[in-house]
């Protein structure tokens, strides 16, 4: 760290050279420079390579001297130094796009050509699958080492879209693992991921939940954490021989999802003292830091890409002025004045534009501005004309997208239906006229889009504990300008490698963070892990900021050490086998991270047990008020989720009960329909407010929860407002619903199913909508409720099937007839079976 930071000094000490400052300044800012200046710059940048060369911590040099030899090219469009380069520091694929196009941008000495003519043959990697790119010097020596590696634990760590995936795909291929999984941190991963493994069409059952296993000796689980969790829980005598944990980072977060991963490590690890783990991310500091606790830490085998061919421009548009940020040098040169905010945006877009903002309501908000600035007119465009049809139709036609995609704007966030966000994504990557992505976070759990230029709009959500970190950055920056896109042979440029950052101070979008915070933090070429989840081994509560007065610091610090003991204890708890009833309720209720429910584990345990022993089953009951009399009683002051707590109430029971039984069954556009109603109806009453979380709240309801922990947050909302306000916050509200039944509600009724106090009938019922086992099938493979029903009702549901290695396919028999049936079918639903058959 001490030479991190010497050469961000040494760096900065060159904005006092007002002769370099001044040609530096020029070449940022596209210039001309004479013969003279660009020697001069050009030598520059050798030396930085130089004092790179003498000492490897000193990365800023390597940077600086990599960003102007880049830039260089790309102004005076002379290829001849970044070839030149690229060939000593084996930057390859570049090499290799030079040389395709040498006869329109450079021509190579033929002394050269035998030289690259080998790195090509060596270099040049080419799966089964249609994948085919060029390896850089490092990412060839890295992957070739992993691949040989005799250690069980296994590190890589590089920049997005450097062959990660591929690694996964490859080290399959030719290892010779019966059991393995790949764990991904989003059910939206999950069908990518499916489909390149399937891609390679290798002998092995392919499973995507926990309940796909049949006691098959070879599979491959492409499983997020709890349900990689789940099928060992329910198969006691099975291992997973091989773990890939793709974003390993997360396992640093302190959230039930990353206790739930940290202890499957823990779990598998327990079963198989020799289990293999291959991390993989590109935001990892120090791989000790992925060591988890009780699993007989060893040395991480690691390889870290640590140059990337990509680098960036930074710019900042603050109180109607703009700059071009110069990190190396912490310096900014003053560009354009007097423009707005939006027209900003406007004038600096790109080919493909990503904006971002975190909270999901100004999202929405940044996309109608934007469409409104812009003099794009899409109505007439024919893709975007069969969008607008499909969303009026299966969506509803007061869905804000419908007006603003017609200026080529959609947005996307956490808080719509996974089946809305997917095919919005999906028409962004393959429709040229749709310009502008507005999104939070979750894009990057999403596909891979081409995006070129990124507009950052907030520093966080307002706490300072929350702002964005560089690692944050860093991610959200990785996903423009993608290599694939890059090396496109439709894009005969390398500007792509140069991407364009743009940060927005307005404080009535970003928040009370300071923009230029953010902006700065990207000047570190290293960051340092910040661990958070007291069950990794390198976890210290005095690494950790916590804010307020020194007081305040000093309650939360020892409120956090006595909740950190309690986790680590419950780790350690669940690793043992069930000696008692108790002992074995209280088991699976950390495993399945149900504890975080409660205040108090072992009082809740009491009382649920005492529940459990009185329950009588009938299938008259409701399975909501069921959930309630076992898990949420009526005069208890022990649950501290508030979403769990509003099961208490009669009229919430009602609603998830009718939500279970008939609105999961409906299409989407029902399901919007069906809710607005509830919306017009219940505005209509005494108790017009409706629950619908912190991000879109804008009033608080008193509760003992919210005055127990002194936290009186805004989380519902008044619903006397006009109907196509209305009908947005109602896909909103679907969203909500689906992850509290998905996540929370879900979780209950599977532990009622586990411990026999409902019959399986009854739980098929509830949980998929059905008691058809084959309609089950499909459901647990992925594909909606609604959709398979249909199917089934169209007498379709024959045509699909899966191979005993639990693919789904149509025989060729069929195939004519399902593709006419198909094409005659609504969008959505062709998107949501295509996404998973591959012809």
């Amino acid at each position: 760290m001490k030479k991190n930071n010497e050469d961000l000094l040494e760096l900065k000490k060159l904005s006092k050279d007002e002769y370099f400052k001044e040609k530096f300044r020029k070449l940022c800012l596209n210039e001309e420079l004479n013969d003279t200046e660009k020697e001069f710059i050009l030598t520059c940048s050798l030396m930085f390579f130089k004092y790179y060369n003498l000492d490897k911590r000193l990365k800023g040099y390597f940077k600086i001297g990599y960003f102007i030899i880049l830039k260089y090219t790309l102004n005076f469009n002379n290829y001849k130094p970044l070839y030149e380069i690229c060939l000593q520091i084996g930057f390859y694929p570049i090499i290799d796009f030079i040389t395709k196009l040498e006869k329109k941008i450079y021509k190579v000495d033929s002394k050269n050509l035998i030289l690259d003519a080998i790195a090509f043959i060596s270099y040049k990697r080419d799966f089964e699958s249609p994948e085919k790119y060029i390896e850089s010097l490092e990412q060839n020596i890295s992957r070739n080492s992993i691949i040989k590696s005799q250690f069980n634990k296994v590190a890589y760590i590089a920049p997005t879209s450097y062959g990660k995936s591929s690694l996964i795909k490859e080290f399959i291929k030719i290892k010779d693992f019966l059991r393995i999984a790949v764990i991904v941190p989003s059910k939206s991963l999950l069908v990518q991921t499916y489909k390149d493994i399937k891609a390679l069409n290798l002998d092995y059952k392919l499973i995507l939940h926990d309940e796909m296993y049949n006691n098959e000796e070879k599979f491959i689980g492409i499983l997020t954490q709890e349900r990689a969790t789940r099928l060992l829980n329910k198969n006691l005598l099975i291992n997973y021989e091989v773990m890939f944990i793709d974003e390993a980072h997360k396992l640093f977060d302190r959230d039930s999802r990353s206790y739930i991963l940290t202890r499957l490590i823990q779990l598998n690890h327990k079963r198989n003292y020799s289990q293999k783990i291959v991390y993989l991310s590109p935001l990892i500091d120090n791989v000790d830091n992925l060591k988890v606790k009780s699993t007989n830490n060893g040395e991480i085998f690691t390889k870290k890409i640590q140059h990337d061919f990509k680098s960036f421009e930074l710019y900042l548009y603050k109180s109607k002025k703009s700059y071009f940020y110069d990190r190396f040098t912490d310096s900014y040169f003053d560009l354009i004045n007097k423009t707005n905010y939006f027209e900003y945006i406007i004038e600096n877009s790109g080919y493909k534009n990503f904006v971002f903002h975190s909270r999901p309501k100004i999202v929405e908000r940044l996309a109608k501005k934007i469409s409104k600035k812009t003099n794009n007119d899409l109505s007439n465009n024919k893709e975007i004309k069969k969008i607008i049809d499909t969303l009026n139709k299966e969506v509803h036609k007061s869905f804000y997208v419908v007006n603003y995609i017609r200026k080529g704007v959609i947005y996307i966030h956490a808080k719509i239906p996974n089946i809305i966000k997917e095919y919005l994504e999906e028409k962004f990557k393959n429709i040229n006229d749709i310009k502008y992505i507005v999104a939070n976070s979750v894009i990057l759990e999403g596909i891979n889009l081409p995006i070129d230029t990124i507009f950052i709009t907030t520093n966080g959500t307002g706490n300072k504990n929350e702002r964005l970190k560089v690692k944050d950055l860093i991610n959200l920056i990785g996903r423009a300008n993608r290599l694939n896109e890059v090396f496109s042979k439709d894009k005969p440029t390398l500007k792509g490698l140069l991407t364009k950052i743009h940060f927005l101070d307005n404080k009535k979008y970003q928040g009370k963070n300071s923009i230029e915070t953010a902006l700065k933090s990207l000047r570190e070429h290293t960051f340092k892990d910040v661990i958070k989840n007291p069950l990794i081994e390198n976890y210290d509560i005095n690494n950790l900021e916590f804010s307020g007065t020194k007081e305040k610091v000093k309650e939360r610090k020892e409120k956090q050490m006595i909740e950190d003991d309690k986790l680590i204890k419950y780790s350690e708890f669940i690793l043992e086998e069930p000696i008692n009833f108790n002992f074995e309720i209280k088991k699976y209720l950390i495993e399945n991270s149900i504890n975080v429910f409660y205040k108090d584990l072992d009082y809740a345990i009491d009382k649920i047990i005492g529940q459990i022993l009185k329950f009588n089953f009938n299938d008259d009951l409701k399975i909501v008020d069921i959930v309630k009399d076992i898990f949420v009683l009526e005069n208890e002051d022990n649950i501290k989720d508030y979403e769990l707590e509003r099961l208490k109430n009669i009229k919430a029971r009602n609603y998830y009960n009718h939500f279970l039984e008939v609105t999961q069954k409906l299409h989407l556009n029902e399901r919007i329909n069906e809710t607005l109603k509830y919306f017009i109806g219940k505005s209509k009453t005494e108790d017009p407010l409706l629950y619908i979380g912190s991000s879109y709240g804008e009033t608080s309801r008193t509760s003992k929860i919210y005055d127990n922990d002194h936290y009186n947050r805004n989380v519902y909302i008044n619903l006397n407002k006009p109907e196509n306000i209305l009908v947005n916050i109602a896909i909103v509200k679907l969203k909500l619903e689906e992850d509290f039944v998905s996540f929370k509600l879900n979780s209950l009724i599977v532990f009622l199913y586990e411990f026999n106090l409902i019959t399986e009938e009854y739980y098929f019922k509830y949980v998929y909508g059905t008691t058809d086992l084959k309609v089950i099938k499909f459901v647990r493979f992925g594909l909606s409720v609604n959709t398979i029903n249909k199917l089934k009702k169209d007498k379709q549901l024959d045509n699909l099937k899966l191979d005993i290695n639990g693919n789904l396919f149509v025989e060729d028999k069929d195939r004519v007839n399902f593709e006419f049936y198909l094409k005659k079918q609504p969008e959505l639903f062709q998107f949501e079976i295509k996404k998973y058959l591959q012809y």
